[in-house]
């Protein structure tokens, strides 16, 4: 894990916009962060797109295959193994509340946090932002 630090150490608008990322990807799940990816012109603020983008990918798979899992619990067998599902998505629901108000901090600190266990997805240079 690398913490980079933002260029200017006074400069607190780019912590704002970047601890605001985090909190976009709540409510947007992938798709926020993924906007400002591609629109931002700092380094800084696609960092935490990025690792905020990859942590909802991250999220979202782990809750497809709890939802998953549950379902075949409930087709296959008694609902008793059923219960698992709903206790795993608390448990990442949990998790994921966590660690963006973990990466919120960081941001206000003008730090970069990669959130942990989270797929590693690299950004590429090729995509145009031309209209």
């Amino acid at each position: 894990m690398e913490n980079k630090s933002l260029p200017p150490a006074d400069s607190y608008r780019p912590r704002i916009f970047a601890a605001g990322i985090h909190l976009l990807a709540l409510l947007t799940w992938i798709i926020g962060p993924l906007v400002v990816m591609w629109l931002s012109r700092s380094d800084y603020l696609k960092e935490h797109a990025r690792h905020a983008a990859n942590w909802q990918l991250t999220f979202g798979i782990g809750m497809y295959v709890a939802g998953f899992l549950s379902g075949i619990a409930v087709l296959f067998s008694d609902f008793r193994p059923a219960i698992w599902g709903p206790i795993i998505g608390l448990i990442m629901l949990g998790g994921t509340l966590l660690f963006t108000a973990v990466a919120v901090v960081r941001a206000l600190q003008g730090k970069v946090w990669e959130y942990p266990v989270a797929f590693r997805i690299k950004e590429t240079t090729s995509v145009s932002r031309t209209f």
